[in-house]
């Protein structure tokens, strides 16, 4: 493994990446910290393939989906609350919703 600052990386980054694509894997520095790993791709390894998000949602949602709208549920929450309000200002929290 070898450790290479960024700056050094900019100017050379065709060899580094040469070196990269025989095996090597490289460490990047700032300032004397690690900031990145660079490791050679492997085709090799298997790509996780996608959920199946419309079978996941029938399995959450059996019921199919929601009626209201999330925006829609907060309006009659609030216009309920300003109906039962005892403040006097009902009329213009309601008009402000």
């Amino acid at each position: 493994m070898k450790t290479v600052d960024v700056r050094h990386l900019q100017h050379h980054l065709g060899r580094y990446l040469d070196e990269v694509e025989h095996g090597e894997i490289l460490e990047v520095r700032r300032r004397r910290n690690v900031i990145a790993r660079i490791i050679p791709f492997d085709a090799e390894v298997p790509i996780s393939p996608w959920p199946d998000l419309i079978q996941r949602l029938s399995e959450v949602y059996p019921d199919g989906p929601i009626e209201d709208s999330a925006s829609q549920q907060l309006y009659k929450s609030r216009t309920r609350r300003a109906r039962n309000c005892n403040c006097g200002s009902t009329s213009r929290i309601a008009t402000y919703i």
